[in-house]
């Protein structure tokens, strides 16, 4: 949308909802409000607040109770029994149990709905043979003896499952999508210009008096903050990296750190190509790169939390005569995607530069629709490509996973007995020191053997105007609106 669209469509509205509407931006339109189906996260902070699961995540507390009370495991930790809360009830009032969670998982693992994540529950036993076909649904590993209880089995331990019960891909859906379970429900949508929701008074948590918030489709950054400083937007999700070094010092902006694994990764044309994929690496004046976007971490790191590792997070470093010899004449694809705004495009102009003029490396740059750059990605990645990754859960497993075989995001086509026993040893450590030394050695893997350059820890800046308050972000970008008011 651009800004005339977006101003025209601001005064349309009468002064009342203007002065008691939450209002913020999305860079695209959402493609559907089935969470269960979500392929980006560019709708998570509709998705997140229409949709609830057994748990939320906070970066303090860690799981806390939303649907559901508790979670217990048996001595073995292959069992975990869940309770929900008494009288849950979806926003059309009719009653939410475990029987629809029962639905929601055999939804999910049912192969012909193409629900992206399905692999987030192949953890239970047998999940994964259903997916493929291969039992039927009396095996699978999940039930619900009573409408307030859920039990999963597992064929091992696995340290992480209870994340996944906070994560809104795998939230209980009704039939046709009728129905909401989190703090808000769907009150309109405007194709192409807006989408409104409005709260949802059978979720019992949160403020009582939560305002209306509506999402807005504006794709360019500075377009939004036009806006913002208008006071026609409440919230911006995403301040352009030129502006941070002026608005640091206002009360409403907030810095933000996101468990996220930026990565530029190298695609079949090179996997072959050590020799080049090191003179990508390290042709790379990182800190002068940190310099210029204004960032908390350092490119070249692992941008994963240094708690997560022994002593700090790895990293890659300057060095020109670590470049191999190379005499390569070729012009090397190097793809986003437009979702990134203008600090990508900024920053792959930077990368262009630095690799010839370091490395005499030619790169051709190639900017894509989301959609369609992930098509390329999952077909026949280009050369070079850069991603971002944001975990389903806020562990080292998760973001190491991404490029495990039954990864859907496995775009580096990483196929390593080595790498797959350093998860399997990684999903079994329970004291923090033998996780902290597989996360290591997960991510020295990927760096010793130049899959991709790590783009350093993320923070995301954002604007809030103070007229507004109980809003709550955490490590996994996910926005909580449940006690907005």
């Amino acid at each position: 949308m651009n800004y005339l669209l977006a101003l025209l469509l601001l005064l349309s509205l009468p002064s009342s909802a203007t002065e008691k509407t939450f209002r913020l931006h999305l860079a695209t339109e959402p493609g559907g409000l089935d969470p269960n189906k979500q392929r980006t996260s560019s709708s998570s902070y509709v998705l997140g607040n229409l949709y609830r699961n057994l748990f939320s995540f906070d970066d303090q507390k860690g799981l806390i109770p939303d649907l559901g009370t508790s979670c217990k495991r048996d001595k073995n930790r292959t069992l975990l029994t869940c309770t929900l809360k008494k009288d849950l009830q979806w926003s059309d009032g009719t009653p939410l149990t475990a029987e629809d969670f029962l639905k929601t998982y055999l939804k999910i693992l049912n192969v012909k709905n193409a629900c992206p994540r399905a692999d987030l529950l192949f953890k239970i036993k047998n999940a994964e043979a259903f997916y493929k076909g291969e039992v039927d649904a009396k095996k699978l590993g999940v039930s619900a003896p009573d409408k307030h209880t859920l039990k999963f089995e597992f064929a091992r331990p696995d340290a992480d499952f209870e994340y996944n019960l906070a994560n809104f891909l795998l939230a209980p859906t009704k039939e046709n999508l009728s129905a909401y379970s989190g703090p808000y429900k769907l009150k309109e949508w405007k194709k192409g210009q807006k989408l409104v929701l409005e709260p949802n008074s059978f979720y019992k948590q949160g403020h009582p008096q939560r305002p209306l918030v509506e999402f807005l489709f504006i794709e360019e950054d500075t377009v939004a903050l036009q806006l913002y400083e208008k006071n026609e937007l409440q919230f911006l999700r995403r301040l352009p990296t030129l502006f941070i070094p002026t608005y640091k010092k206002r009360k409403d902006f907030h810095w933000y750190p996101v468990i996220r694994l930026d990565y530029l990764g190298f695609g079949p044309e090179l996997s072959q190509d050590e020799n080049i994929r090191k003179a990508f690496t390290y042709s790379l004046n990182y800190v002068e790169l940190q310099k210029i976007f204004s960032s908390e971490g350092r490119p070249g790191c692992i941008g994963l939390p240094d708690a997560w590792f022994p002593a700090k997070a790895p990293c890659f470093d300057f060095d020109l005569k670590k470049i191999p010899p190379t005499k390569s004449t070729k012009t090397y694809t190097l793809m986003f995607s437009a979702l990134g705004g203008e600090d990508h495009k900024r920053a792959t102009e930077w990368l262009q530069d630095q690799w010839y003029k370091n490395a005499k490396l030619k790169t051709h740059l190639e900017v894509k629709e989301n959609k369609t750059f992930l098509q390329v990605l999952q077909q026949n990645p280009p050369a070079i490509f850069r991603k971002g990754v944001s975990p389903d859960r806020p562990t080292c497993l998760a973001a190491l996973e991404t490029f495990a075989p039954f990864n859907p995001e496995n775009y580096l086509r990483i196929k390593s007995a080595e790498y797959d026993q350093i998860l399997s040893a990684l999903s079994q450590a329970q004291k923090p020191a033998e996780q902290k030394k597989w996360c290591l050695a997960g991510t020295e893997y990927l760096m010793k053997n130049h899959l991709m350059i790590p783009l350093g820890a993320i923070h995301f800046s954002i604007l809030v105007k103070p007229e507004f308050t109980g809003w709550r972000m955490n490590q996994m970008n996910q926005l909580d609106l449940s006690d907005l008011h």
